[in-house]
Protein backbone atom coordinates (compact mmCIF):
# COMPACT_ATOMS: atom_id res chain seq x y z
CA UNK A 1 0.00 0.00 0.00
CA UNK A 2 2.91 2.36 0.56
CA UNK A 3 3.53 2.73 -3.19
CA UNK A 4 0.14 4.27 -4.03
CA UNK A 5 0.35 7.77 -5.41
CA UNK A 6 -2.05 10.20 -3.74
CA UNK A 7 -4.22 12.37 -5.92
CA UNK A 8 -5.34 14.68 -3.14
CA UNK A 9 -3.58 16.83 -0.59
CA UNK A 10 -4.00 16.13 3.11
CA UNK A 11 -4.43 18.86 5.74
CA UNK A 12 -4.97 19.05 9.49
CA UNK A 13 -8.62 18.65 10.43
CA UNK A 14 -8.43 21.89 12.39
CA UNK A 15 -7.91 23.69 9.06
CA UNK A 16 -11.11 22.28 7.54
CA UNK A 17 -13.88 24.91 7.29
CA UNK A 18 -17.05 23.93 9.14
CA UNK A 19 -19.40 26.08 7.14
CA UNK A 20 -20.08 26.17 3.47
CA UNK A 21 -20.69 29.04 1.16
CA UNK A 22 -23.66 27.69 -0.77
CA UNK A 23 -25.30 29.31 -3.74
CA UNK A 24 -27.78 31.18 -1.52
CA UNK A 25 -25.05 32.59 0.74
CA UNK A 26 -25.10 36.15 -0.60
CA UNK A 27 -28.87 36.72 -0.37
CA UNK A 28 -29.06 35.05 3.06
CA UNK A 29 -26.20 37.17 4.40
CA UNK A 30 -27.84 40.31 3.04
CA UNK A 31 -31.15 39.40 4.69
CA UNK A 32 -29.47 38.63 8.04
CA UNK A 33 -27.59 41.90 7.96
CA UNK A 34 -30.70 43.93 7.21
CA UNK A 35 -32.87 42.05 9.71
CA UNK A 36 -30.33 42.95 12.40
CA UNK A 37 -30.93 46.64 11.74
CA UNK A 38 -34.72 46.29 11.63
CA UNK A 39 -36.83 47.93 14.32
CA UNK A 40 -39.34 45.98 16.36
CA UNK A 41 -42.68 45.23 14.67
CA UNK A 42 -41.16 45.64 11.18
CA UNK A 43 -40.58 43.09 8.40
CA UNK A 44 -38.35 43.05 5.36
CA UNK A 45 -40.32 43.12 2.10
CA UNK A 46 -38.06 41.47 -0.47
CA UNK A 47 -39.10 41.39 -4.13
CA UNK A 48 -39.06 37.79 -5.30
CA UNK A 49 -37.13 39.03 -8.34
CA UNK A 50 -34.25 39.86 -5.93
CA UNK A 51 -33.84 36.12 -5.35
CA UNK A 52 -32.79 35.63 -8.95
CA UNK A 53 -33.12 32.08 -10.20
CA UNK A 54 -33.16 30.68 -6.66
CA UNK A 55 -36.32 28.88 -5.64
CA UNK A 56 -38.07 30.46 -2.68
CA UNK A 57 -38.14 27.23 -0.67
CA UNK A 58 -34.37 26.86 -1.03
CA UNK A 59 -33.73 30.43 0.13
CA UNK A 60 -36.14 29.91 3.01
CA UNK A 61 -34.34 26.70 4.05
CA UNK A 62 -30.90 28.35 3.81
CA UNK A 63 -32.17 31.30 5.84
CA UNK A 64 -33.56 28.93 8.47
CA UNK A 65 -30.22 27.13 8.81
CA UNK A 66 -28.29 30.40 9.05
CA UNK A 67 -30.67 31.96 11.57
CA UNK A 68 -30.50 28.80 13.72
CA UNK A 69 -26.70 29.07 13.81
CA UNK A 70 -27.09 32.69 14.96
CA UNK A 71 -29.82 31.80 17.52
CA UNK A 72 -32.06 34.26 15.73
CA UNK A 73 -35.75 33.42 15.57
CA UNK A 74 -37.12 34.43 12.19
CA UNK A 75 -40.50 34.04 10.58
CA UNK A 76 -41.26 34.24 6.87
CA UNK A 77 -44.20 34.62 4.55
CA UNK A 78 -44.61 35.18 0.84
CA UNK A 79 -47.07 36.07 -1.85
CA UNK A 80 -46.80 36.16 -5.63
CA UNK A 81 -44.49 39.19 -5.64
CA UNK A 82 -42.70 39.41 -2.29
CA UNK A 83 -40.84 37.38 0.33
CA UNK A 84 -41.32 38.75 3.87
CA UNK A 85 -38.94 38.15 6.77
CA UNK A 86 -39.18 39.36 10.37
CA UNK A 87 -37.77 38.59 13.81
CA UNK A 88 -40.00 36.60 16.10
CA UNK A 89 -40.52 38.47 19.34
Amino acid sequence: MGGNKRHFESIDRSAVPHTRKGKHYDIVEQILQEIGDLRSKKALKIPRSALGAAKLQHVRAALSRASSRENLGLATSSDDEYFYVWRQE
